[in-house]
């Protein structure tokens, strides 16, 4: 499996330089680190995904020696190595333009990372289950839209939450978002199982 998923990161080769100058672009304009590290690991990933359809890479993945469990889980865990590597990325860069990190920037980190867990818990059984190149770039558009909706909606919904004291209220911060990580990751493994029987009934063509 850990081959796939570096042929998952492998795959984009010089476009990574690309995906480095929108994620600086939207940086630059001062755009919040959620929206930024969600947006860019929605493009990153759903690429990967567009390219190995357009390719009928899946033929030849099952020709070689890996089970279908392996080809799905190396697509689950590179959306995670992915976001990582945007979230790394932005905080490497944020003390350049903001002269330091700011004490919300954790938040928005781990908010990210939790948005980019249930959108793809969401949407990636739908993607194998409807998983066809005639229709495969209007459901990575969706995608990519349903995650900057929820960049936008987890943030504000935060933000609402936290100036009408609901959150201090009822729980710390970090109580919250760890809360929020655990269901997060439930969902995601239960997205993984269900997207491993759904590969394994597809006729591969």
């Amino acid at each position: 499996m850990l081959q796939l998923i570096k042929k998952d990161i492998a795959i984009h080769k010089f476009q990574w330089l690309m995906y480095f100058a929108m994620l600086l672009f939207f940086m630059f304009l001062d755009k919040d680190a959620i929206f930024i590290i969600a947006l860019m690991s929605a493009i990153i990933t759903m690429n990967a995904f567009y390219a190995d359809e357009q390719a009928n890479g899946h033929k030849l993945w099952n020709a070689l020696p890996f089970i279908r469990s392996e080809i799905v889980g190396a697509r689950y865990s590179s959306l995670l190595v992915v976001t990582i590597i945007c979230m790394s990325t932005v905080m490497m860069i944020e003390p350049i333009f903001k002269g330091g990190w700011e004490l919300s920037l954790w938040k928005e980190l781990i908010g990210s990372f939790v948005l980019m867990m249930l959108s793809g818990a969401l949407c990636f059984p739908i993607f194998y289950w409807l998983s066809q190149r005639n229709v495969i770039f209007v459901l990575l558009i969706l995608y990519i839209l349903i995650v900057i909706a929820g960049a936008y909606s987890f943030y504000y919904l935060y933000l609402y939450l936290s100036d009408t004291l609901i959150i201090p209220q009822t729980l710390s911060d970090g109580k919250l978002f760890g809360f929020g990580l655990l269901i997060a990751l439930c969902l995601y493994m239960l997205s993984w199982r269900l997207s491993i029987k759904i590969y394994k009934a597809r006729e591969i063509l």
